[in-house]
């Protein structure tokens, strides 16, 4: 049963030194506060680094050619050498973990439509492409199958290409376009969902064009300088790296143990690194955190403490008079507990207050896509663990005081001046 004058002498006992007690909830306060922004600004800046990899994916891979570390079957060392439509053939055949694979050409991509003209990248790619860095279409659609077998003559361009060719609203899809020297007709317009991770070219300044076509028109042969890969949902992405460069060294009589001739980049191993960065960032923050919250229960004990020697007289009469243990224990676990919860609160509502404010201005204020955007946030149930280990701990922290109090003997609480 709620006994309100219970309630009142213990907000009494509390606010009998007011100095002392408001500088220990600021204590308290502090603490859960450095721990709410601690850990909102560390969740803010994982998601923003998270999210700088979004429409990448995650299990992709990519590989490029360098000169040859080892002389290997009669071939000289520093051998030059190029990946062909072998490799692709072969890759599908033999590479049991390969889901996505797009090869990749690089070509002059001088652009022009009537007087406008640009200067951007031109790449030829397989659809699979489209698998590996998704885009969204803004206009028409992305390169299809259709597009590879017939050779077509069509392409794909980025949002600052059209920018720069076309005027604002004017439909591309159907319209001509020259590259290179060479006349395409444009099929689609899209603009990456990842704008900070680019591998190979610059999404928004390419032209995407049939990778059939391009070894067509610019005379290419079979070769290719770039491939990109994705590994089956059941493999990792590195086993995608040894069985490619298996593979493709196999088939250019390349040494198996030469690891200068073929270069790669792993987006899974990334993606791990910095998970395993953050799982660090996550511990020190804790760890400063609990420090901080620590800091608060070592002044709510230091405060129980004193108060309990205050009140020494106090408990010896209540002791002479037949209080029992348990009521003296209560009563100041009761205070301990009162004082921790309304500082807790306050600090939580404060360090809420300020990421809700923090985020307000980031979303009024949004990433054009060049830049990290950091949106700091904490979970209701992380909030809800803090508040519990701070109200355990102030019950720990009064339990001591408490104690003491118990060991009072009546008499020498009475004499006690």
């Amino acid at each position: 049963m709620f006994d309100i004058d219970k309630w009142k002498e213990i907000w009494a006992t509390i606010t009998r030194n007011k100095t002392r007690s408001i500088l220990t909830a600021f204590g308290v306060s502090w603490g859960l506060f450095m721990f709410i922004l601690l850990v909102g600004f560390g969740n803010g800046f994982r998601q923003g680094i998270m999210d700088t990899f979004q429409g990448f994916a995650a299990n992709s891979c990519f590989f490029y050619t360098n000169r040859t570390g080892e002389a290997y079957k009669g071939h000289r060392k520093g051998r030059s050498w190029e990946m062909n439509s072998k490799d692709l053939r072969l890759i599908r055949e033999k590479a049991k973990s390969v889901e996505y694979l797009s090869p990749t050409l690089f070509a002059d991509g001088s652009t022009v439509r009537g007087n406008k003209k640009g200067s951007y990248s031109a790449c030829g790619v397989y659809p699979d492409q489209f698998n590996i860095q998704k885009m969204e279409v803004q206009y028409g659609r992305l390169i299809n199958d259709i597009d590879i077998l017939e050779r077509r003559k069509v392409c794909f361009i980025g949002q600052e290409v059209y920018e720069t060719l076309f005027n604002v609203g004017e439909i591309p899809t159907g319209q001509s376009i020259r590259v290179g020297g060479i006349y395409y007709q444009v099929v689609g317009v899209g603009t990456p969902v990842s704008r900070n991770v680019n591998v190979g070219s610059y999404p928004p300044k390419t032209v995407y064009i049939p990778f059939s076509t391009l070894q067509q028109t610019g005379r290419r042969g079979d070769e290719f300088d770039f491939l990109g890969c994705t590994a089956k949902p059941e493999y990792r992405a590195s086993m995608v790296v040894e069985e490619v460069k298996e593979i493709v060294k196999a088939n250019h009589d390349i040494s198996p143990t030469d690891d200068k001739a073929m270069g790669s980049f792993n987006i899974e191993e990334e993606f791990r690194k910095i998970n395993n960065l953050f799982s660090g960032i996550n511990v020190l923050i804790w760890i400063v955190g609990m420090g901080a919250l620590l800091s608060g229960i070592i002044g709510i004990s230091n405060i129980m403490l004193v108060t309990v020697r205050e009140r020494m007289r106090e408990i010896g009469v209540r002791r002479a008079i037949g209080a029992k243990p348990i009521t003296i224990l209560t009563q100041i676990l009761s205070e301990s507990l009162v004082l921790t919860t309304l500082a807790g609160i306050a600090g939580f509502v404060f360090g809420v207050a300020i990421l809700t404010l923090f985020q307000q201005i980031m979303s009024n204020n949004p990433s054009d896509g060049s830049g990290l955007t950091i949106i700091p946030f904490v979970s209701f149930n992380l909030a809800l663990v803090a508040m519990a280990i701070l109200i355990i701990s102030s019950l720990l922290a009064g339990m001591m005081p408490a104690l003491r109090a118990l060991k009072i003997k009546a008499i020498d609480a009475i004499r006690d001046e």
